[in-house]
């Protein structure tokens, strides 16, 4: 009783207040999804700062034609975003060309996923590396400097191992003086043209004084220049430890340095630049063909986990849609498995406590079996590849499969713009034998069994895959340890642009009573910057995934 009520209070009141999810990194507060008016390419920085950047295009991103970078909204400020693919050059934020089942997929873009630089390591899995698998540690050199100056002149009065100099002798001989303070005694040492030595202290002077110091210092230049020091030029020398790097040459050409305790370089065309994490996390680490899907720790930084791609390493620790879905799966769970008899398609299942999940989102797109699915469907950036990692987003309409619950040949009772009231249980666009997640707010709710089963105060956490979320701290990170693999996928926008892949996760939910307005619904959703799982109402027309719960006995 006080799990289900507490959630639905707090729950209820950030939906209603906020009428957001989880965006900024460990904020609570956010926006909801709203369609924008941004290009998606401007020609410089100054052409972008005259695009707001507000709560109502956070997660969009735009690309700086001159610099060659992907910059993205935080709600606030534009920031250099960590998907820096390259937007294809009739790339408008429109919905695509349409494919012949209705959806908006562009079959032939390329697979280039998140290759930037912060995320794609430097070398490709076709070539090996013959660098070092140590990174280069500075060496210790010494270096003595020798410089001749006029020793009356250059005495300091607070710096008494500047009165060092050399006076004549009564004998017309070189003399060489030098000072020292022993606590309140000065002490001066003459080193005799034989190569003599004496020392005599005077304690006459109180070094720990100002006066003392003073007094001492007039009698020592007065010394070196009525000595005829002044005449003379005295030799003196500094040794110099120096740690530092090698010299950065052709041979040592891709090599990785460690400059200090915590930062590191590379050698780059003659010179020592700053090294991007990945490259000096998996340095000394093969990634060739034979290694395509093996996965790594960090060099410098353990924590971090790297997967060997085709093009190279790419981090776990963020969102890249080179990774395939089989990564985002917890290797210490038992897993089973159901077939998609409409398209044969298999995927991954979870038993948590009496329910069996899709340990992975839908991803069935045939309209002509489902005509609900005909413009209602999307692969994120409209690339059917990214279909295989993450799933089809969905409409409201297309998730519950209006045109099958209200067959009127469109499924105009129920969807955007008009009020309805759902069955108890919606198999909407599931395989047969399961359904939508029932969300009624009561005990039933399925989304809620999920939830206390999670645990309520890390229930994000525990439902989100360990690897794939934007790093924003330990205590967000994902553990899965329930095997519901919830992955970051991001949604649709119903004006065509795509966002929030790597930050957020949308699951279509399904109502027992009257929707609470004719162009919302409700959907679960997991963020980067939460402990918690929420839900939050959003727009029918925006596309979200689908997870599928299989019909009880």
């Amino acid at each position: 009783m006080k799990n289900t009520f507490s959630r639905n209070f707090t729950v209820f009141a950030l939906a209603w207040v906020l009428g957001s999810a989880f965006i900024a990194c460990g904020d609570d507060d956010s926006s909801s999804p709203k369609g924008t008016g941004l290009p998606a390419e401007v020609a410089d920085k100054a052409e972008l700062e005259t695009y707001e950047c507000s709560m109502d295009v956070i997660g969009e991103k735009v690309y700086v034609a001159d610099l060659e970078l992907n910059y993205e909204c935080d709600g606030e400020k534009w920031f250099k975003s960590y998907d820096q693919t390259k937007p294809s050059s009739t790339s408008t934020k429109s919905s695509g060309s349409k494919d012949t089942d209705g959806s908006s997929d562009s079959k032939a873009a390329d697979k280039d996923g998140s290759s930037s630089d912060a995320t794609t390591s430097s070398s490709s899995a076709k070539s090996s590396s013959s660098r070092p698998t140590e990174i280069l540690e500075p060496e210790i050199t010494v270096n003595e400097t020798c410089t001749e100056v006029g020793a009356c002149d250059a005495m300091v009065k607070t710096d008494v191992s500047t009165w060092h100099f050399v006076r004549k002798d009564d004998f017309g001989d070189d003399a060489e003086y030098t000072y020292t303070v022993d606590g309140k005694d000065l002490i001066v040492t003459i080193k005799n043209a034989d190569g003599t030595t004496n020392s005599k202290t005077y304690s006459m002077y109180n070094m720990e004084s100002e006066a003392g110091v003073e007094m001492a210092f007039n009698a020592a230049k007065s010394t070196c220049k009525n000595g005829g020091g002044n005449d003379n030029k005295i030799k003196s020398c500094v040794k110099d430890t120096v740690k530092a790097l090698p010299e950065c040459n052709a041979s040592r050409e891709g090599f990785i340095g460690k400059k200090d305790s915590s930062s590191y370089v590379v050698c780059k065309n003659g010179s020592w630049e700053k090294a991007k994490e990945i490259d000096m996390d998996t340095y000394g680490k093969t990634c060739t063909n034979a290694e395509v899907g093996t996965r790594t720790n960090g060099v410098v930084t353990e924590t971090n986990k790297y997967y060997c791609t085709a093009n190279g390493w790419v981090s776990l620790m963020r969102w890249n849609w080179n990774v395939p879905k089989e990564a985002y799966f917890n290797p210490n769970i038992t897993y089973g498995s159901m077939t998609d008899e409409r398209d044969g398609k298999v995927y991954r299942t979870v038993q948590i406590g009496d329910q069996i999940w899709m340990a992975e989102n839908l991803n069935y797109a045939d309209s002509v079996k489902t005509p609900s699915l005909l413009e209602r469907s999307w692969c994120y950036d409209n690339k059917t590849e990214n279909c295989d990692v993450a799933g089809r987003l969905y409409t409201w309409a297309a998730a519950i499969d209006s045109v099958a619950l209200y067959d009127n040949g469109n499924g105009v009772n129920c969807g955007a713009g008009v009020n309805c009231t759902m069955p108890k249980k919606v198999r909407g666009i599931c395989p047969s034998g399961w359904h939508l997640p029932r969300f009624d707010g009561g005990y039933d709710d399925e989304f809620l069994i999920l939830y206390n089963a999670a645990g309520e105060e890390t229930s994000g956490k525990a439902l989100k895959s360990q690897i794939g979320w934007e790093y924003c701290g330990n205590e967000y990170f994902g553990t899965d340890t329930l095997g519901f693999s919830g992955i970051p996928a991001g949604y649709r926008i119903s004006s065509g642009s795509f966002t929030s892949a790597g930050h957020l996760a949308y699951f279509h939910t399904t109502l027992t009573s009257a929707d609470f307005s004719h162009y919302t619904t409700h959907a679960e959703y997991l963020s980067y910057g939460s402990k918690l799982m929420g839900k939050q109402r959003l727009e029918k027309s925006d596309a979200y995934s689908v997870r599928c719960i299989k019909d009880s006995e």
